[in-house]
C-alpha cells in the first residue's frame, strides 16, 4: 500500500471520515483534526511504513501531500 493511501485510509479511520474526500491537495488545517487524532495518525504511519515522524516538523505540512513526501522521504 502506498503512503498516500495508508494515510487516507488511517486519517478516515480515526476521524470516521471518507477516504474518497482526502487527496493530496487537502489542506490538513481543514480536515478538524484534533491533538489526539494527530497523535493517533503519527503512531499510525510510523508503525505500517517503520519511520519515525518528527512533531515539531509536521508544523510545515500544508497538505497531505506534505505529509506523504515527508513519509516518503523518510523511508516510507
Amino acid at each position: 500500500m502506498s503512503v498516500l493511501e495508508e494515510l487516507k485510509r488511517t486519517i478516515a479511520k480515526v476521524t470516521h471520515g471518507n477516504e474518497q474526500d482526502i487527496t493530496v491537495d487537502t489542506a490538513l488545517k481543514d480536515m478538524n483534526i484534533d491533538s489526539l487524532h494527530w497523535i493517533q495518525i503519527i503512531v499510525a504511519i510510523e508503525s505500517a511504513f517503520d519511520v519515525e515522524i518528527d512533531i515539531d516538523k509536521m508544523r510545515e505540512f500544508v497538505t497531505v501531500g506534505d505529509f506523504v513526501k515527508h513519509v516518503e522521504e523518510l523511508g516510507g
